[in-house]
């Protein structure tokens, strides 16, 4: 995974300051930053945030003056450069931006309650935003190995896949639930400082990210009918009654059903109460002790058929289970 932040420059407009030698870095954290408005209809500023594992937060501020009303305000030309191909997400509040993109070649508006996504290893963008109303922007970059480690590398592929970016460079403007952009508004609240900030704003990209693809799986249900997938599990259930031996890994379980790992076990919850691997551990344990009563089958015979790589592991998962050892019961059933 490639930790190194994004190589951003900012080359403002209506600013003699763009060619400054003291212009400030981009590649660490930075605090009320000047955006470069025409001064005769506006001012505003921006945060910039790395969190580290390829993963930063952009935050500007824009105010304006009323002969600005009506007009898209031009601030600058934002150039990126990624280690690796990035997802970023820009959310515009009490507003509306303009971008002219160059890679892709596009221009996309996006407003409150529609909110830009992107995907691309490098972004050129000429930005402005509409001066009636003051207005925040915040932008997520999450770089594609993070993204992967964050929430899996099948969720992360279906996120992607789901919003129209599957092959970068690619753009998409869809509408969003407000609560669900709030989340990265907050992200970059000033009432944590030092790490404190950092880790609050890691929580909230993860929440984001995790309340983002619920969303989109409850949006695209016309893809995957919640119907069809409950059959898929019901017949999942079926087999893992009659499954011997060591039990598949809840991915390779998804990909055998064809359903992402995340959602796949919060159904099976949904429609047994209990995840996959309690029911099948629990399932396994209520089998073992019919078996002690009944048959002969030496412990680790039946530790083995019951997918235990250790005859004490067995031994400790029965008693948590029946709160005796699985000897005990043996010996038990036998003098009754």
């Amino acid at each position: 995974m490639d930790t190194r932040p994004a190589n951003i420059q900012l080359k403002w407009l209506n600013d003699a300051r763009a060619e400054a030698p003291g212009q400030p870095r981009t590649d660490g954290d930075l605090d009320d930053q000047p955006l470069a408005f025409p001064p005769e209809l506006g001012s505003g500023s921006f945060d910039l945030l790395h969190l580290g594992l390829g993963i930063s937060f952009l935050k500007g501020r824009h105010q304006f003056l009323p002969a600005a009303a009506g007009r898209m305000v031009p601030f600058g030309e934002l150039k990126l450069t990624y280690p690796e191909p990035t997802f970023m997400v820009q959310s515009i509040r009490h507003g509306r931006a303009c971008h002219r993109e160059s890679l892709p070649e596009a221009t996309v508006v996006f407003e409150d309650g529609k909110d830009l996504f992107c995907y691309a290893k490098q972004r050129q963008v000429m930005a402005s935003v509409d001066g009636s109303s003051a207005s925040e922007m915040v932008t997520l970059h999450i770089g594609i190995s993070s993204l992967r480690n964050l929430i899996g590398a099948e969720d992360a592929e279906t996120l992607l896949r789901t919003l129209g970016l599957a092959h970068p460079p690619a753009l998409a403007v869809r509408p969003m639930p407000k609560a669900l952009s709030r989340l990265l508004h907050e992200a970059m609240s000033r009432s944590f400082t030092g790490p404190a900030r950092k880790l609050f704003a890691q929580a909230k990209a993860l929440e984001y990210l995790s309340s983002l693809l619920e969303h989109l799986h409850a949006s695209d249900g016309h893809r995957h009918p919640r119907h069809h997938e409950r059959a898929k599990i019901k017949a999942l259930h079926g087999e893992l009654l009659e499954l011997e031996g060591k039990l598949p890994t809840l991915e390779e379980l998804a990909q055998r059903v064809g359903i992402p790992a995340r959602r796949l076990n919060g159904e099976f919850v949904e429609l047994y109460g209990e995840s996959i691997y309690s029911f099948i551990t629990g399932h396994r344990l209520d089998q073992a002790r019919g078996v002690l009563i009944l048959e002969d089958l030496p412990m680790k015979v039946l530790a083995e058929r019951l997918g235990y790589s250790h005859v004490n592991h067995f031994i400790n998962a029965f008693r948590r289970r029946f709160g005796q050892a699985p000897g005990r019961v043996r010996r038990e059933a036998r003098q009754a």
